[in-house]
């Protein structure tokens, strides 16, 4: 499973370019959260690496690929920061972090570190 990081033109429709290509691609998008502030971003996950990387870089996306890993986190006050904590404290400097579902088994999590 992998994060693309989008730079995004700071336009209507930019991130919907980027969606649709990943579509026609067959590529699911399980993931993602976008942001605008100086400039305009997004994440995106999915599982299919090369493919997302064609289909982005074929509408002429500027992105960045990290592997994302995942854990299961109990669905409990505080358990986002214990393990964010943990990882703190075994000096992992935390790149991202995306709640990826809820279920009856807990809170799954993606995150990448450097």
């Amino acid at each position: 499973m992998n994060e693309f990081l989008l730079i995004l033109e700071d336009r209507p429709g930019s991130l919907a370019d980027c969606c649709e290509a990943l579509g026609e691609a067959g590529i699911n998008i399980i993931g993602g959260a976008g942001i605008g502030t100086s400039v305009a971003a997004a994440v995106i996950v999915t599982e299919e690496s090369e493919e997302t990387a064609a289909a982005l870089t074929s509408v002429g996306v500027e992105f960045t690929m990290r592997n994302l890993h995942t854990t299961v986190l109990e669905d409990i006050p505080g358990a986002l920061g214990a393990f964010t904590r943990s990882l703190a404290e075994n000096n992992i400097n935390l790149r991202s972090i995306h709640i990826m579902k809820t279920n009856d088994e807990g809170v799954q999590i993606g995150y990448s570190t450097e």
